[in-house]
């Protein structure tokens, strides 16, 4: 075994607390999503346990919530300002000859 993949196992064994949990929830999650199935290698379930699994379905809360957040995706106006160039401004545009 060579250096490198030496250091990547290493890497992957030390940096498990951060990844380990993450993947067991989703394990989790993925065994309640199919449960009406049978889960992954289970055996399908049959039509009275496929009605009580739905039941239990019906009564569980909704796990995914949506929130509309409108006020994200307003921008607040700011009041226009003159393009004007900053100092005493007098009378309006003014023309220039650049005629002798």
């Amino acid at each position: 075994m060579n250096t490198i993949a030496l250091i990547k196992y290493t890497l992957l064994l030390l940096s498990s607390p951060i990844w380990l949990p993450f993947v067991k929830e989703l394990w989790a999650e993925f065994q309640l999503a199919m449960r009406e199935d049978g889960g992954l290698w289970g055996p399908s379930p049959t039509p009275r346990m496929r009605k009580e699994i739905s039941e239990q379905l019906a009564r569980e809360p909704l796990r995914q919530v949506h929130i509309p957040k409108g006020h994200l995706g307003m921008r607040r106006r700011l009041p226009q300002q003159d393009s004007l160039a900053s100092g005493p401004q007098i009378g309006g545009p003014r023309t220039r000859n650049f005629k002798r």
